[in-house]
Parts: structure tokens; C-alpha cells; sequence
């Protein structure tokens, strides 16, 4: 267990962690490498396991394995769950020793000249698969899934759920074997024939490919019970790669570690990388599952997640997700395969979270999809202290907030570079915040930066979703807001916008707000509304480094960011300003001051200064 830095919800209680010290009752060791391993064996540190599930197959509540160094190839079931925060199980890879488990085999076909493509422009290769490579189905006989025509652009549908690898990099699939001749500057790429038995491949400067070693997915997921709702697993340090997975709606959604609907999960320093779909799921897996004893209450802190087609972490809602702790995780390269129209792309794409809090986790590079998207029926849930970079279809917007009635809190977030996407029937906008069919939400101390659209865009509700139309009571205080073409939109006149920083040039306000939904507003005018009051216009020169996670600004005509005293009571029965906003983005105490955007004590002389929430005593170990 490490340190735990409480913080206040939305309606003013503290987020409570399950979390306790225990001490294992037993340990077994897994090691593929030593001499005397063997699935006979006693599983002890002399007399280890070979494999991974062999250990899952005994161990018992209050038990641990410790997994040494090595790749395994394995689809890891656990057998059972444990019975408590004391008796949990545990997975553990050994401190210092490298652990990977892949959803793939090593794959040494024998390439030939393909028999259906001639083409004078490349040259491609085919081999066979069989059945007998794969642990249940072929995914190369399986499609990504399907979609009612009604959402369309979803392009990736139509393409496999299989994955190839050389060299450790993904080879790009392709939906018809003329489009090889295009790499678009991949090492490669591969088309599937029909029946799923073949692929078709070219590699970059018509390099042969026979002899080299490949790594094929073979199997759906990684780490994942075949049972459903088994509980308190504890899954730390491991490397985890390769899962055929498809995408969900209409299929389930199954992550390459899933907890297949179980609770008390903590799933903690691990990479988890190349999904075909999803990385984690953590939810239901489907609307209209089971129940469980409940959901939720899992904690998931400090891993890498990267290279995922459609989620990063995942949780669907037959029931409230309660209480989650997701914090301190790396997340990049996500969202990269076509189907944003299928609507459940994000890093983070979580369903009807309650009492949660999702805090400092930085995510970069969002290709089809939101940064943090929660959705449906959301309640006191706190997104905060998080850095978000470079969304290049964010699907309404890099936090986005649907289906609530709150009270929910965003704040102390970095919010940098959003970008619209023509998909051919139309472009999807690019936002910083968006909402729709929500209420109840404080927007504070962000810096909102870099987009074509709204830095802050709160959508008129639709009551045939919800039946009425939630779309009242936010209220924006404290962020630093600019380069979009408008600043903030609101439906009505039920919500306030206060203490904020404009930071653009003041001709650029001419038109930057929108009232009711469809009049714009100059500056002036908004004022005369009863909105920023107290705002200051001020340009700042803003660059982030995205790979060092740096950040410097330069102000002609600040000293200093404004400060205020902390605000009172925002919304009805929400935390007061003097409770929930005591951090800054980098945990450090505010002293009693509330300060506009996320740094304290910002500096405004070009200074380059840390925005990496996680790299603080006791979070990480990078």
C-alpha cells in the first residue's frame, strides 16, 4: 500500500480507499527459466511452476505467486477471488525481474509469392494459418465487429481482430490487398483473404519475408477469469501485450485484462500495451449482464497504457461503478483505430461512476476518441489534477461529461491541442470541455488551450434521453482559457462563469461567448449578462513539451496570475471552494489562496516548469 492523499468530492465527503497493509499467507513462485520448473512441482522458490495458471488454479484467498523473469505466453484465468481487503489474491511479478505475458505465439511461416495480387508497383507474400495456432477461435476469421448503418464513419469495423508483429512493432492491416501498395510509413502491412486461413503481407523496401520471426495474436486476452464476478485480485508489475480483442457494441466489452465484472480490483504498475481494442475493462461488460454483489471499488494506479484501438480503461454499466480510485497512469497512442462514430472511444471511457475520483494521469497523443469521457448517469465524481495532450478527433471534446445530474467537480486539469476530424459526412468539433444532457458540474482552475471550436461547450440536454433536459448549474471559475474560437458556451442562464483568465488579445473576444445556446457575444455584452464580472483578459505565449511534460508561458502584461480568496458555496450542498480547492495540479498546498488555473505560483517569464502529476515520493516508481 502506498501513500494515499485524501481529497474531497463533489458533496463534500472524502474519498474513502478500501485499502489495507496485509501480509500474504502463503507464496508460491513461478519460473519458466529455472532448471527444475515444472507444473508438478510444489510451486515453492526451489520446486517452482512453469507457468502462470498453474498458480492461478491453486491459489487461495489471503495467497500470493510471485512470477520471475521471463515471457510468458499465456491467457491467464484466475480460478477464484479473494474473500477481502486481508485475503486477497495476488499476482505479482518479481521486484526487479522482467515479467511479460503476451497474447501471442511466435509465428515461422513459409512465405510464397502471392497467388491473387500482381501488382507492378509491390510485391507481396502469402502463408496459411491453421486452426490448431489459436486458443478458441481464429481472430483472423473474426471481424472487428458491426454497426447499425445509423452511426457510420466506422471504417475499422470491417477489418480483423488478429494482429501481427515483427520486430516488436505492429504491422498495419489493410481492408483490401490493394491498399499495401500504401505503408504509410509502417514497417508493414497485411490483408486477410476472406476466409480468415491466409495473410497477405509486404514489408517496407520490399524487404523478404521468409525467416524472420513474427509474433501472431492467438489469444482474445491476457488476464482474465472465465468466471464472472470474481473479486479482490491484486495484479502488480507485469508487462502485458497482445490481445485479439473486438470492438464492443455489439460484442461485450472484454479488455486484455479484464476483471469480467468482479470488485476490488487493484491492478498496479504494469504496462499494459497492443490491444486490438481495449487495454482494462473494469465494468459489466455489457448493459444487461448479471448483477454481482456490487461494482466497482477498484484501484488502478501508476501503469502504462499505450496502443490500444479503442479503450484504454474501460468499464460498462449494468450497475453503478462505485467508488474507484484510477490515478497516476501514463496513458498514450490511444483511441487508433476508425470507428469514433461507435461512440466509446477514450483513454478512459468509464460509465455511471459514483463517489470516484480520477486524478493526475497524463495522456497523450488521443487519435479517434476523448481523453476522459464518463458517461451515463454520473454522481460526485471528481476528475481532477490530470494533464491532458494532443486529441486528433476528440469526439466532442477532451473531457467530456454525459448523462448526469451531478454533482460533479473538474479541476486542476491541463487541457492542450484539440483538433477537428472531416470524416467525409461531416466534422466532428474540437473542444477542451464538453457536456451534454448533464448539470451540475464546476469547471475550476484549468488551463483550457489550443482548439478549433470551444474551450468550454456545455450542449442543450435532450429529454427524449433523459426526460428532462439536463443542461442547468454549471459554473466555470478560475480556469485560464484562449486560442478557440469561442470561449464559452452555455445553454441558459442558470449557469456562471467567474474569476477566469482570458488569455488572448481583447479584438479576439468579439464574438467568444455564446448565450442560450445560439447568441454570440462579445465580451461587453456578456458582462451585461451577469457573466465574468471579475475576469481579466491577458494574452499568454503557452508551449508544452508533450515528451518531457514541461510547460512555460510568457505574459506582456501579467506579473503574476490573478489571485482570490477561495470561493464559497458554488452549487447547493457542493464542497466550498476552501475544501476542495487546497491542491494544485502538482499536490502542493494552495495555502488558503485560490488562484487561477492549475499551477500555483505560476510563473510568466517563460520559466519551463513541471506539469507530471505523477512524479511525486511514493507514486511511481520511473
Amino acid at each position: 500500500m502506498t501513500d494515499f492523499i485524501e481529497m474531497k468530492l463533489p458533496d463534500g465527503s472524502t474519498f474513502q480507499t478500501w485499502e489495507v497493509a496485509w501480509t500474504p499467507t502463503r507464496t508460491y513462485h513461478v519460473a519458466q527459466r529455472h532448471p527444475a520448473a515444472s507444473d508438478d512441482n510444489e510451486g515453492s522458490e526451489a520446486a517452482p511452476f512453469r507457468t502462470i495458471q498453474r498458480a492461478a488454479a491453486v491459489l487461495l484467498p489471503g495467497e500470493r505467486v510471485i512470477v520471475h523473469a521471463g515471457v510468458y505466453r499465456e491467457w491467464v484465468r484466475p480460478q477464484r477471488g479473494g474473500d477481502g481487503p486481508a485475503r486477497m489474491i495476488w499476482y505479482q511479478a518479481a521486484d526487479g525481474e522482467p515479467v511479460t505475458i503476451k497474447g501471442s505465439d511466435e509465428w515461422r511461416p513459409q512465405w510464397t509469392r502471392s497467388r491473387y495480387i500482381r501488382s507492378t508497383r509491390f510485391v507481396s507474400w502469402e502463408a496459411a494459418l491453421t486452426g490448431s495456432m489459436f486458443a478458441g477461435a481464429n481472430p483472423f476469421c473474426l471481424a472487428n465487429g458491426y454497426m447499425d448503418r445509423n452511426w457510420d464513419y466506422s471504417t475499422g469495423y470491417e477489418l480483423r481482430r488478429g494482429m501481427l508483429f515483427l520486430d516488436g512493432q505492429p504491422l498495419r492491416q489493410v481492408a483490401d490487398p490493394g491498399h499495401l501498395e500504401h505503408l504509410d510509413g509502417a514497417p508493414g502491412a497485411f490483408w486477410v483473404e476472406e476466409n480468415g486461413m491466409a495473410i497477405h503481407l509486404r514489408l517496407a523496401g520490399e524487404r523478404d519475408p521468409d525467416g524472420l520471426v513474427y509474433e501472431i495474436t492467438t489469444r482474445e486476452q491476457v488476464l482474465a477469469p472465465a468466471e464472472r464476478y470474481l473479486n479482490y485480485i491484486r495484479v502488480s508489475g507485469f508487462r502485458m501485450l497482445h490481445a485479439a480483442n473486438g470492438v464492443p457494441i455489439p460484442w461485450p466489452q472484454r479488455g486484455l485484462l479484464s476483471a469480467t465484472a468482479g470488485h476490488h480490483w487493484i491492478v498496479e504498475d504494469c504496462e499494459i500495451a497492443h490491444a486490438n481494442t481495449i487495454g482494462m475493462d473494469l465494468g459489466g461488460q455489457w448493459w444487461y449482464y448479471g448483477q454481482g454483489e456490487c461494482q466497482g471499488h477498484h484501484i488502478v494506479r501508476r501503469n502504462y497504457i499505450h496502443h490500444f484501438g479503442v479503450c484504454g480503461i474501460a468499464g460498462w454499466h449494468n450497475r453503478a461503478n462505485e467508488n474507484l480510485l484510477v490515478e497516476d497512469n501514463l496513458l498514450t497512442d490511444n483511441c487508433t483505430m476508425q470507428v469514433p462514430g461507435h461512440c466509446e472511444n477514450a483513454a478512459i471511457k468509464i460509465h455511471r461512476t459514483v463517489n470516484a475520483l480520477i486524478r493526475r494521469n497524463v495522456i497523450v497523443r488521443t487519435w479517434y476518441g476523448a481523453a476522459i469521457w464518463l458517461d451515463g448517469e454520473i454522481y460526485n465524481t471528481r476528475i481532477t489534477q490530470n494533464v491532458c495532450l494532443e486529441n486528433h478527433d476528440c469526439c466532442w471534446g477532451q473531457i467530456f461529461l454525459e448523462i448526469n445530474e451531478g454533482p460533479n467537480l473538474v479541476d486542476n486539469n491541463v487541457l492542450f491541442e484539440t483538433h477537428r476530424w472531416d470524416w467525409g459526412g461531416g466534422i466532428d468539433p474540437a473542444r477542451g470541455f464538453h457536456s451534454h444532457d448533464a448539470e451540475k458540474v464546476v469547471i475550476a482552475q484549468n488551463l483550457i488551450l489550443g482548439g478549433e471550436d470551444e474551450a468550454i461547450h456545455v450542449a442543450r440536454g435532450n429529454p427524449e434521453r433523459t426526460g428532462r433536459p439536463f443542461e442547468n448549474d454549471f459554473r466555470i471559475w478560475g480556469n485560464i482559457l484562449g486560442a478557440y474560437r469561442e470561449l464559452v458556451f452555455l445553454p441558459n442562464d442558470t449557469s456562471r462563469s467567474n474569476h477566469n483568465l482570458f488569455a488572448v488579445y481583447p479584438a479576439q473576444l468579439a464574438d467568444a461567448f455564446v448565450a442560450d445556446g445560439e447568441h454570440r457575444l462579445s465580451l461587453e455584452a456578456w458582462r451585461q449578462a451577469g457573466q465574468d464580472a471579475d475576469s481579466v483578459v491577458a494574452p499568454l505565449l503557452v508551449s508544452i513539451d508533450k515528451e518531457r511534460l514541461t510547460l512555460s508561458v510568457r505574459a506582456a502584461h501579467l506579473e503574476r496570475l490573478p489571485k482570490y480568496a477561495p470561493p464559497g458555496e458554488l452549487l447547493p450542498g457542493l464542497v466550498t471552494g476552501k475544501d476542495a480547492f487546497t491542491l494544485d495540479l502538482l499536490s502542493r498546498d494552495r495555502r488558503g489562496v485560490f488562484g487561477v488555473g492549475p499551477i500555483a505560483d505560476l510563473p510568466l517569464d517563460g520559466t519551463e516548469v513541471s506539469i507530471d502529476p505523477r512524479r511525486l515520493p511514493g507514486r511511481t516508481r520511473a
